[in-house]
């Protein structure tokens, strides 16, 4: 009878433990799988910053006639204590740091400062930032000074937001699509670009990205 009654108390032990398991086996997954919507979520606000930056852009372009911060009228416009750029079309130093105040000035974002991202960096407008990237562009990096270009995302973040800005999942070249990626400044040759593609096995933050601002 007490042989009968171990072997009971043993195997009711043993189906706790399953349950037991099992239940840190759901809670663990809900957990993953909330991280994953979270930096999903971070990633749509990305974009969304992207899109709300170029409407604004060309909100400003259609009402005055150029481009904010190259804006050679602006203090016409908002008053004598803003900054005027100098109207040769461009966005150059240092019009990218008057061209957020032209822009809050209109009343087409909410802050004269460099906005910031739900990835952490900021926004910065650079023009040419490359020998294969010409033009304006919006650039998302770490803050390093007045242009943010330090290694902010992973490479896998990288390719989670050109994914989800163009709806291909495999678009791991760097200068496919919507997206641009490139190395942040100071990183080493190949931590975030191999070739044209984006170097996957590394899990540090390498990559900075930019869409035209054009």
């Amino acid at each position: 009878m007490t042989s009968k009654r171990n072997k009971f108390l043993s195997g009711f032990t043993i189906i706790e433990l399953a349950i037991v398991l099992m239940v840190i086996g759901i809670i663990t997954g809900a957990i993953f799988k909330g991280q994953d919507l979270l930096e999903a979520a971070k990633i749509r606000a990305v974009l969304n910053d992207f899109n709300r930056i170029k409407i604004a852009v060309t909100h400003y372009q259609e009402t005055f006639g150029s481009l904010p911060g190259d804006d050679s009228h602006a203090s016409n416009h908002f008053g004598s204590s803003i900054a005027n750029g100098n109207g040769n079309g461009l966005i150059e130093p240092p019009e990218e740091l008057i061209f957020w105040q032209h822009l809050y000035k209109a009343g087409l974002l909410n802050s004269e400062k460099p906005p910031t991202s739900k990835l952490g960096g900021r926004y910065s407008i650079v023009h040419n930032p490359s020998d294969k990237l010409f033009g304006h562009w919006i650039q998302l990096g770490k803050d390093s000074g007045t242009t943010a270009n330090g290694g902010l995302l992973t490479p896998k973040q990288a390719l989670m937001l050109k994914s989800k800005a163009d709806g291909n999942s495999s678009i791991s070249q760097v200068l496919e699509g919507s997206i641009k990626v490139v190395e942040g400044a100071g990183i080493s040759k190949g931590q975030c670009v191999q070739g044209d593609q984006l170097n996957l096995a590394v899990d540090a933050p390498v990559c900075i990205v930019l869409t035209s601002l054009e």
